[in-house]
């Protein structure tokens, strides 16, 4: 009897003592907002593969769709923005799983390649980033793999950046928005303010122009689907607030 129960004891502390070494993890280093992106919604378990290689990160809408052709450890530049003092990266993190879609989707057509990491969006001067944004889980898809631009809006006050890593979604694009303020060369990301709700995203449609500059003024044409109401379909004008590093809908 004796002896069943100190088996129990030390099976008990053997549990506990996995339990606890698995949740020590380093605190992150950065203070920089985390973003729930376009990305694919996910789930909590991982994507899994019948052969070849298996997605480390949560299953989305399009796992069964994408083949997985490799996997770095190497930090690779993504998107860039050439600024007068530093640049505007989009890198990716201590992984990132590369692969293609097997199936053509609104997302994409066969073929297209598929990228996948914990990306940042930093403000790199010399050997120092300055993380802007963080992108946990992000998966987008493009044509190539070509390192993606920042479409450039110059206002009077500053200069703005849009990100739009996924190019095509079927009911509109998603951009991340980056302001240099061209007095004291401040780098920031934006928010977009419409009514009473607040976005981390500005979203404008596939098919008309790209946002641009008008009376200095961001001018976007939203997404219009079969069923968008009349008001809902019209240009959208939003106006600069740097002290509150918003664009806000007039």
């Amino acid at each position: 009897m004796m002896l069943s129960s100190l088996l129990s004891l030390n099976l008990l502390l053997a549990c506990s003592n996995q339990s606890s070494g698995a949740g020590d993890k380093p605190a992150s280093e950065s203070s920089a907002a985390t973003v729930t992106s376009f990305s694919p919604k996910s789930t909590v378990a991982p994507a899994e593969k019948d052969a070849g290689i298996a997605s480390q990160f949560p299953k989305s809408i399009l796992s069964d769709s994408i083949s997985l052709d490799s996997v770095s450890e190497t930090l690779s530049t993504r998107a860039e923005a050439d600024l007068e003092d530093g640049k505007i990266l989009m890198i990716s993190g201590n992984r990132e799983e590369r692969g293609h879609l097997i199936a053509s989707s609104v997302l994409g057509a066969e073929g297209d390649q598929t990228f996948q990491s914990n990306y940042k969006i930093v403000y790199r001067q010399g050997n120092n980033d300055n993380v802007l944004l963080e992108l946990p889980a992000f998966l987008y898809v493009q044509p190539t793999d070509e390192i993606l631009p920042f479409d450039k809006v110059s206002f009077k006050e500053a200069d703005i950046y849009l990100l739009t890593p996924q190019y095509r979604t079927g009911h509109g694009l998603e951009a991340y928005v980056f302001a240099v303020n061209i007095q004291n060369r401040d780098v920031f990301p934006i928010e977009i303010r419409k009514g009473e709700k607040t976005s981390n995203t500005l979203l404008y449609t596939e098919l008309e122009k790209k946002p641009f500059n008008q009376n200095e003024q961001l001018v976007v044409y939203p997404p219009i689907g079969a069923g968008t109401p009349e008001k809902d379909a019209k240009e959208i004008h939003y106006k600069l607030d740097l002290g509150k590093k918003q664009f806000i809908a007039e």
